[in-house]
């Protein structure tokens, strides 16, 4: 959350009864650090059930958050699961841009080939040259193939092409880098509709997981951005990047408890092995600063 969240903590409740107008600045607290309105009142009604009792200490509020937050944490931990059938395993993964979602792509991919997977990375960006060139790069770095179209050509096809055409060369799973797009352009949300839907065509159970990765210094307005990616492909998982960047995760907590949607990593570095699956207690104690 906020850089200093845990002295904040303090300095609120330091010598202070816990009534109205301390929860009040606590829930001011809460909302600068992108959780949003909603979400942060039903943090400050559950806290107000809370018997601190006559020991009262600041510490008693860390505690009692952090059991308050994994309520709404916990139950959204998920792990990426390799699916051994005949056919491969089909990732889509989606996000504005500048989310970092190429780059995640690459750490994706990378833990794949560590357990001796073949890997397919389809670059279905076709508007920005830049984008196709970074993931080949990486394709190189991971030593994983890659397939690129031209640009401007049809990002559908592309994707069409990979998994009908390609699955004969036994790859273990393809990843599929679409198209960085904000969530108010109606036209490319539609096409990244369309590429859902042709790999439906192909097989329904196309794609695997269709993850979403969200920035973390995006604060409140990533809540927007997954409930409209969400109108136009089902969301199967979240993650989280750029958390080494920000001290805020308060955006997460915001995601979950108003989505229910899974979490599956969180991004902590440019380096390919800086993804990490999400662990609600580890994330808890980092982002209040707990070091037990």
């Amino acid at each position: 959350m906020l850089k200093g969240f845990k002295e904040s903590v303090s300095k609120i409740f330091l010598n202070r009864r816990v009534d109205q107008d301390t929860l009040n600045e606590f829930e001011e607290l809460l909302i600068k650090s992108d959780i949003d309105i909603d979400t942060a009142e039903k943090i400050i009604k559950k806290l107000e059930l809370k018997r601190f009792g006559e020991n009262f200490i600041p510490e008693n509020v860390q505690t009692a958050l952090e059991e308050i937050i994994s309520e709404i944490l916990t139950p959204c931990e998920k792990k990426i699961e390799y699916i051994n059938s005949e056919t491969p395993f089909v990732l889509l993964v989606m996000g504005v841009n500048g989310s970092g979602k190429t780059t995640t792509i690459a750490k994706i991919a990378n833990k794949f080939i560590q357990k001796n997977k073949k890997v397919l990375l389809v670059a279905a960006d076709t508007f920005r040259a830049a984008a196709s060139e970074q993931l080949e790069e990486w394709s190189k770095n991971i030593h994983a193939d890659i397939l690129k179209g031209e640009e401007g050509s049809d990002p559908a096809s592309i994707v069409f092409k990979s998994v009908e055409d390609l699955r004969l060369e036994k790859y273990g799973a393809i990843i599929i880098d679409t198209a960085g797009r904000l969530h108010t352009r109606n036209d490319l949300m539609d096409q990244l509709g369309k590429i859902n839907r042709v790999l439906k065509k192909i097989d329904e159970k196309f794609p695997h997981e269709a993850i979403i990765t969200i920035d973390a210094t995006t604060g409140q307005n990533a809540l927007k951005q997954v409930k409209e990616f969400n109108k136009y492909v089902e969301i199967s998982g979240i993650i989280l990047t750029k958390f080494d960047t920000s001290a805020s995760g308060g955006t997460l907590i915001s995601i979950a408890e108003k989505t229910k949607l899974p979490i599956l990593g969180i991004g902590n570095g440019e380096k390919i092995n800086d993804l990490n699956e999400f662990d609600a207690k580890v994330f808890i104690k980092s982002i209040l600063g707990r070091e037990n």
